[in-house]
């Protein structure tokens, strides 16, 4: 039996973030585990390939044709074919590559699982015929299952976290319950994928920067409930995570066998269990393992004290992404639920800059319950901290995701601006796009409105900050040349 898995290539919108180029881990380490048990498993990469961008002046491709998938569909001849299903945004080039590969043959056995599918596997399956089998929640043994029922080892009843079609209709079987042990799981199988198109990636997103990097993932689930998350709802709530020891082996297996020079902990959690993660700092520094690190999906800035800044910058952490979301602490408190002091997000700025330590803080504008005033309270603390620590601003607007408290109440008080398309919820998030969400306090143009003008004036004390540091300013023209470009069209414009 052959098993094919396809990461689909992915399509930008006007106003989108350009593409990550992330490994596709997830299918790395269901690969990992299908192999263990001894199946003959591929993975077609079609995102990340040989092929250039291409831009039609509406969206930005990037990855194969579907007509280049179709043609390896039938080159390698699957009985089974597992989709990945990232966030909403980028479903319908999976729901495109599911089209194609029922084409080739029909009797292929399709499955898809990610975020999206997971928040909403019944309704996925009505509306996407093509699709034979949803997983919710974590792939690996689902898949393997899978694998097994192909081979008329289990019955489909028996697998837990997956839903399918029988007799016209749609079965949800009970959740399985999420992975307690994370060590017992192979190193994801990077040899299936285009290792060296990744660590040489030169223009893909912000990861782009970093010479010769890759993602990892040391934990799982999330015990906290903001309102706009939905990572809780897909990798549950219970906070499990690699031991100390397997992190600290898998960076140096990295780092021996693929030349990796830096590590993308992208981890939601990587520091609630400090004393696993002081581990991995110690452990750093002790195997004297020469690689730096980020984390670019952020952690909470109310639990980086002086002293563990301290370490995590003499084990090779580069820079330091924090959530704060909100400058407002009501809407911190009453609206997001994020139980993070603001005082604790200045006392981590100024601790990361007495040391020297880059950072970067995201937030978020544009909840049901917030005005354009507590909107603005959230611009003015982030160029605060911009201006007084050289904290990147990172700014999003709110998007309600399915399953999410933020979505339900959208969905209950009709604050929803228009249909959620794909293109639609790609562009939302972003500055230049334009957001879901209205109320009586805001209409999604009064939102964006106050998103341009924080970037702008952002930009503007970025490029004081290069004037007055010329010594940064040399190292990002090198880096970055392009960022300096940027500023200075933006400068020269206002």
């Amino acid at each position: 039996m052959k098993i094919l898995l396809i990461n689909p290539p992915q399509t930008f919108y006007p106003g989108s973030e350009p593409p990550a180029g992330n490994l596709p881990l997830g299918l790395m380490y269901i690969a990992a585990v299908l192999r263990k048990a001894g199946y003959e498993v591929e993975i077609l990469d079609a995102f990340m390939t040989e092929k250039d961008f291409c831009d039609n002046g509406e969206t930005v491709n990037v990855g194969l044709s579907f007509e280049e998938i179709k043609q390896e569909v039938e080159t390698r001849k699957p009985d089974i074919v597992g989709l990945a299903g990232p966030f909403t945004s980028q479903i319908e080039n999976t729901i495109k590559t599911s089209n194609i590969i029922k084409e080739v043959n029909p009797d292929i056995i399709t499955v898809v699982g990610g975020p999206h599918v997971t928040l909403i596997p019944k309704e996925f399956l009505e509306e996407n015929p093509n699709f034979d089998v949803v997983v919710t929640g974590e792939g690996e043994y689902a898949m393997l299952e899978i694998a097994q029922y192909i081979e008329g080892k289990k019955q489909l009843e028996e697998i837990q976290g997956i839903a399918y079609r029988k007799n016209g209709k749609i079965i949800l079987n009970p959740r399985r319950p999420f992975i307690k042990d994370l060590d017992e799981l192979p190193y994801p199988a990077y040899d299936l994928v285009n290792m060296e198109k990744y660590l040489n990636s030169k223009k893909i997103g912000y990861r782009s920067f970093q010479n010769r990097a890759i993602s990892m993932v040391t934990s799982r689930g999330c015990p906290f409930n903001c309102c706009f998350c939905a990572v809780h709802l897909h990798m549950g709530q219970l906070f499990r995570a690699h031991s100390a020891k397997y992190v600290l082996d898998h960076v140096e297996y990295v780092v021996d066998k693929y030349k990796v020079k830096n590590v993308f902990f992208e981890d939601d959690n990587l520091t609630l269990d400090i004393k696993r993660f002081e581990a991995v700092c110690d452990g750093l520094i002790e195997r004297k393992i020469k690689v730096g690190w980020e984390t670019p999906n952020g952690v909470r800035a109310d639990f980086l004290n002086l002293d563990l800044l301290k370490k995590m910058k003499k084990s090779g952490c580069k820079s330091v992404f924090v959530g704060v979301e909100s400058g407002d602490q009501r809407i911190l408190d009453d609206v997001i639920c994020k139980s993070l002091d603001l005082n604790r997000v200045v006392e981590f700025a100024k601790n990361s800059r007495k040391i020297g330590l880059k950072t970067g803080a995201f937030y978020i504008i544009g909840f049901p319950g917030e005005t354009k005033e507590n909107m603005q309270k959230t611009v003015d603390f982030a160029l605060m901290l911009k201006r007084e620590y050289d904290v990147g601003m990172h700014l999003f607007m709110a998007t309600p995701s399915y399953g999410t408290r933020l979505y339900e109440e959208c969905k209950t008080k009709g604050y929803i601006d228009r249909n959620l398309t794909w293109n639609a919820f790609a562009q939302a998030r972003q500055p230049k796009g334009l957001p879901l969400i209205s109320t009586d306090e805001f209409t999604p143009t009064e939102v964006k409105d106050i998103a341009v003008k924080a970037l702008a004036e952002y930009k503007k004390l970025s490029v004081i900050g290069h004037i007055k540091n010329p010594r940064k300013a040399l190292k990002t023209a090198f880096d970055q040349p392009q960022l300096i470009l940027k500023y200075i069209k933006n400068l020269a414009s206002k």
